[in-house]
């Protein structure tokens, strides 16, 4: 008899990967919230499934940082402090700057107008989640292009660790998307016109993403004093 993690559903998928991408779409859109307890049995039953591919499924997430365990709680999704936050966008900002200028000379008027065409749905949404998901997908549009596999997956997945984290989802489309969008238009000026050498592009994107940064420890700064009596 094979293992159950084996068998597959008519989408040709295994129950474990079922249950994968089930759980770790949840987190991602944060319908399972940082901090969440990841109960088996409860999973389980909610996905129609045994708790053998949940648990494989679990100890996947955890090996991408999605999932974290806790002595006598168990699977819980992960959280992000202050300064875990802060250093993943740093992380972002020095890779996202090294594809913005690997990806300028693949950037033809065509994908360009992609970006464009994803800012300007930016600049309009109202939704938190929708603004959330069209940044990142803005983001892609060009470090998607940069030519190496490994930068792209290296991004891919310090999104989805910003992403899970709802750090950002509670505090950007706030705080920090409408500066955002003048930034992503200029960033795209630069590429269209094609006159930056590539330490001029990598310093321009790495300082848009770094502003965001800014801008939050910004408000944080400020909140404190607009709480004070008489203030």
């Amino acid at each position: 008899m094979q293992p159950e993690h084996s068998s597959t559903e008519p989408s040709g998928l295994s129950k474990h990967e079922l249950a994968y991408r089930c759980i770790r779409e949840r987190i991602l859109d944060g319908r399972y919230q940082p901090g969440r307890r990841l109960v088996l049995s409860t999973l389980a039953r909610d996905l129609d499934v045994s708790p053998v591919p949940v648990r494989e499924a679990i100890r996947r997430l955890e090996a991408e940082g999605l999932v974290s365990f806790e002595r006598n709680v168990g699977a819980r999704v992960a959280t992000l402090g202050d300064d875990d936050w802060v250093q993943l966008v740093e992380m972002l900002a020095l890779l996202d700057g090294y594809a913005f200028a690997a990806a300028a000379p693949r950037m033809t008027a065509e994908r360009i107008a992609v970006a464009r065409a994803l800012n300007a749905q930016l600049r309009q949404e109202q939704a938190h989640e929708r603004v959330m998901a069209l940044h990142r997908q803005f983001h892609r549009a060009i470090y998607g292009w940069c030519g190496n596999r490994h930068v792209i997956e290296a991004l891919d997945w310090i999104w989805d660790r910003i992403d899970a984290s709802r750090v950002l989802a509670s505090m950007y489309p706030r705080l920090r998307v409408r500066a955002a969008v003048d930034e992503h238009d200029a960033l795209l000026d630069r590429l269209a016109r094609g006159d930056d050498d590539a330490a001029t592009l990598e310093s321009c994107a790495r300082e848009h993403n770094l502003n965001t940064i800014r801008a939050i420890r910004s408000a944080a700064a400020q909140a404190p004093a607009q709480r004070e009596p008489g203030g």
